[in-house]
């Protein structure tokens, strides 16, 4: 979580690992977080690039008139080189 203000930002993490509850036959995983230890928030501390990439496609002013502006920004982010994963219930 990053807290912006004009005076600066400062990012809080919050580390976990998936832990596997139970999966389907199709495949389907059910998972809980593992929360791990949290670092000391980072006055002025920098997002890791893909989430940063998205941050600022977010803000990118663009003249959209398109059902599915989401799927505009992972296009957009695989035009910068990122790889893209949507699951299904992002692709709906």
């Amino acid at each position: 979580m990053m807290l912006a203000i004009l005076a600066g930002r400062v990012l809080h993490q919050f580390p976990y690992s998936e832990q596997l509850l139970s999966r389907s036959p199709e495949g389907w995983a059910s998972v809980a977080p593992g929360w791990r230890p949290a670092p000391v928030p980072q006055p002025g501390g920098e997002l890791v690039p893909p989430i940063q990439a998205a941050v600022n496609f977010s803000f990118t002013p663009i003249k959209l008139d398109h059902p599915d502006p989401f799927g505009v920004t992972a296009v957009l982010m695989e035009e910068d080189g990122y790889r893209i994963s949507l699951t299904e219930a992002f692709t709906r």
